[in-house]
């Protein structure tokens, strides 16, 4: 019993320092790629960021993310990344959010409000990655792009995907391992591949 109690203050120990250190790696490294945070943001562990030239990187303030496997014991199994893949591409976080091995890409406009949690290792796309056509996947011209759009105090489960076009609704909770294609309503309970409404919330 005493040894389980040494092992966890030490684990909380070693996080507390990595979560300093990479903070105060990720505020210079933002400031120096011209990546706009807000004040009182943490990071365990330096997360993945890629900007092309004329894109937007926003992140509010008090959002936490973590890119470190055993900060969030549910199991998040990579680096948080986020990166824009053409000259207007935006990124917008609001206040108070929070990812745990997250993946954003936007071609377009990735828009989330405040206190939004993602879970670990969920992915939100606005495009496609690939052309659809067989011949030319690679052309990045051909590639569809659609903005997201995810709204207040939205709970995202974990190894949840959000591909392009979709707007979620605040308050809304998706479960872990959907796959949202649609659009999801305010207050509401949405789970399944393809996402559906569950149940109402109110």
């Amino acid at each position: 019993m005493f040894s389980v109690k040494v092992i966890n203050i030490l684990r909380r120990i070693r996080l507390t320092i990595r979560r300093w250190s990479s903070t105060k790696y990720m505020y210079l490294f933002c400031a120096l790629y011209g990546i706009k945070i807000g004040k009182k943001c943490l990071f365990w562990k330096p997360a993945v960021f890629y900007t092309e030239v004329g894109s937007v990187i926003s992140i509010g303030n008090s959002c936490v993310v973590r890119s470190d496997l055993d900060s969030n014991l549910i199991g998040g199994n990579r680096r948080c990344i986020f990166s824009t893949h053409a000259p207007a591409a935006r990124i917008t976080i609001g206040n108070n959010c929070s990812f745990t091995g997250v993946t954003l890409g936007a071609k377009s406009m990735i828009v989330l409000g405040n206190n939004v949690l993602v879970g670990a290792n969920s992915t939100i796309t606005d495009f496609d990655w690939h052309s659809m056509d067989p011949t030319d996947r690679d052309n990045r011209d051909k590639i569809v792009a659609k903005s997201v759009f995810i709204e207040d105090n939205v709970w995202i489960g974990a190894n949840v995907t959000v591909l392009k076009g979709v707007r979620i609704g605040e308050n809304t909770v998706i479960g872990s391992g959907s796959i949202v294609t649609r659009d999801m309503p305010s207050n509401a309970i949405c789970a399944g591949n393809p996402c559906r409404v569950i149940r109402m919330l109110v």
